[in-house]
């Protein structure tokens, strides 16, 4: 019974909060949002300071999540009122707003021989390759882009670090493809060369998502105004 009483009683208090005029400056209602370790990594800081500044008694919670599914049912289920990651399932009860997109990029150590040949494709296949899957998958977007061309790539290592990644790549003769921004914020930049991967991949778009119940949510509406104004204020990432 606490289960379904527990659900009874936040749709009771959900109900109570859209009946208040919300102020930021006074309020002290909690909010939850599900982040991807990318955005977690990149935004949250930001995300916080704004918080600390227009609305100092918001509680905020800020949960994991690794995979598309898994952020659809935390939502359903209220464990939070919004996520930001790669764009969820189509569902016509999850609303989304684009916030940035990212491109992959290739690192290598500086001073790999193959930097100096020129990282064509060839050159690619020949390298041992460092694959980061938070899902603990040993198939990526590299690989599904070579399986298009009958190809395959020697995996050397997977992990679910991303932001290992790069010291692992700055210190190995292994080659990586991960997101432009994850070696901005590495700190490795100097010890590193990147380049464009020699085959096509996909910018990787980076969504808001929200249950359509919350959609007009006084506090939930402002903290995701909150959210996409700090993205629109970023000029180094691209507009999704």
């Amino acid at each position: 019974m606490a289960e379904p009483i527990s659900h009874a009683l936040a749709e009771i208090q959900r109900t109570l909060d859209f009946t208040q005029e919300f102020d930021p400056s006074s309020s002290t209602v909690a909010l939850s949002i599900g982040l991807s370790d990318y955005p977690a990594f990149r935004f949250l800081p930001r995300l916080v300071a704004k918080l600390r500044e227009a609305a100092p008694g918001i509680t905020l919670a800020v949960r994991n999540f690794t995979s598309r599914d898994d952020a659809i049912s935390m939502l359903d289920a209220g464990e939070v009122e919004m996520t930001i990651g790669v764009p969820p399932s189509s569902t016509g009860r999850i609303l989304s707003a684009p916030l940035f997109e990212e491109r992959f990029v290739c690192i290598l150590r500086k001073d790999h021989p193959a930097v100096r040949q020129g990282l064509n494709l060839e050159t690619f296949l020949s390298l041992t390759h460092l694959l980061v899957s938070p899902e603990n998958d040993c198939f990526g977007v590299v690989d599904t882009a070579l399986a298009k061309q009958g190809l395959k790539r020697q995996l050397a290592l997977t992990l679910p670090q991303l932001y290992a990644a790069p010291a692992l790549v700055a210190s190995s003769d292994m080659i990586a493809t991960i997101l432009e921004g994850v070696v901005e914020a590495s700190g490795q930049a100097e010890r590193l060369y990147v380049g464009s991967p020699p085959i096509e991949l996909d910018t990787v778009p980076f969504t808001l998502s929200w249950h359509r119940r919350n959609d007009t949510h006084p506090a939930q509406r402002w903290f995701r105004d909150c959210i996409s104004g700090l993205f629109a204020q970023d000029p180094a990432r691209k507009s999704g």
